[in-house]
């Protein structure tokens, strides 16, 4: 029966399509043979990097929606519904409810504390109880796990795996030589890049002060999320000619290449919500930094401490603890340019991780028919 060969996965947004742990997800169910439909609003982009066994579907998250369509019997062309956190949950779990299906769940943001968002009361609930519906649910870190259980108030036989932020194949690095010349940066500078979300509570004020201070750091800027007015004072302010600020949104495989043109990447979370100060390997750009080989700055937590024990990186907690980071990884740069590979190898583990993932989807959804 052919419709026992797709999957419907549900993304918060497609930009998210190519994100590392998404990227496994659907790696892994083409690897057991399936064909994947992914969902979500707007989806119409044709660049999706995968196959022709995977296309991208319009979605849209809320009540009216799910009214119009949970009854429609496309649904029943689907052996498996799957779907990212949050609001993706609650489509992906009532579709698989309702038309008895399998469901699975990547809960790669839990959305507590401070962090809780806007949704309603029944919104939410209808995310957490897809969670608990889940014959498997994944998270990015081991410190994750309980913070999940709590969330969804899951039960403590529920099934809960680990899959970090990471690609398990990365990509090749681009020329350094040549980024390098596109940025205006020399060769021999010391320079630190920031990529993903940035604003004021990824450390852009121990940055900042560190820039203004040191006149030989040179800074490359990939960030998702500046607003034109920030842009413009970036591009204005003093040593604006040691800054690159990338003009467009790059690949999550764009991204990953060009990170080794750079020197120590950064992985400050100050937020207090729980998802941030339990990030670990679920931080996508520690995870691309690291396992391109690239020393990190992180900012001071628990889930962090493997960092300092791999020496492939400091953790900071103030501006001039974050100007001694800087110049401690200058002056160690080969060692722990090769202490980041290690890490990867030995901690991440993304290819060991990926093979779990995929071996644990295989049990779950049993033999093809």
């Amino acid at each position: 029966m052919g419709h026992a060969k797709k999957a419907a996965h549900f993304l918060l947004h497609d930009d998210l399509a190519g994100s590392p742990p998404n990227e496994a997800i659907v790696s892994a169910l083409l690897d057991l043979g399936y064909s994947v439909d992914l969902f979500a609003p707007g989806a119409t982009r044709h660049d999706l990097p995968y196959d022709e066994r995977v296309s991208g579907n319009d979605a849209e998250y809320g009540k009216r929606w799910l009214m119009r369509n949970v009854l429609s019997l496309r649904w029943r062309d689907y052996a498996v519904f799957s779907a990212t956190s949050e609001d993706p949950l609650a489509i992906a779990g009532t579709l698989a409810k309702v038309h008895r299906r399998p469901f699975f769940a990547l809960v790669d943001e839990i959305k507590s504390g401070s962090y809780r968002g806007d949704a309603p009361r029944y919104w939410k609930s209808l995310c957490q109880r897809a969670i608990r519906s889940a014959r498997l649910s994944i998270v990015n870190d081991d410190v994750r796990v309980d913070l999940l259980r709590q969330y969804a108030n899951l039960p403590p036989r529920s099934n809960v795996i680990v899959y970090p932020g990471s690609f398990r194949t990365p990509p090749l690095a681009a020329d350094r030589i040549g980024l390098r010349n596109k940025w205006g940066i020399p060769a021999d500078a010391f320079t630190v890049c920031v990529s993903g979300g940035f604003n004021e509570t990824s450390g852009a004020d121990w940055l900042f002060e560190c820039f203004r201070r040191d006149t030989t750091l040179h800074l490359v800027i990939q960030a998702v999320n500046v607003p034109p007015f920030t842009r413009l004072l970036l591009q204005n302010l003093a040593g604006a000619e040691r800054l690159y600020l990338e003009p467009e949104r790059l690949s999550w495989q764009q991204a990953w290449a060009s990170a080794p043109a750079c020197d120590v990447g950064l992985a400050i979370y100050k937020n207090p919500a729980p998802q941030f100060q339990n990030m670990g390997i679920s931080s996508n750009r520690l995870c691309m930094f690291l396992a391109m080989g690239v020393p990190v700055i992180a900012s001071r937590q628990p889930s962090f401490e493997f960092i300092e024990q791999y020496d492939c990186g400091r953790l900071v907690s103030s501006a001039s603890e974050f100007q001694l980071a800087i110049e401690h990884i200058r002056n160690n740069l080969d060692a722990m340019r090769d202490n980041a590979l290690k890490c990867a190898r030995e901690y991440i583990r993304a290819p060991e991780r990926w093979m779990a993932l995929r071996n644990e989807l295989g049990a779950m959804l049993g033999p093809i028919r």
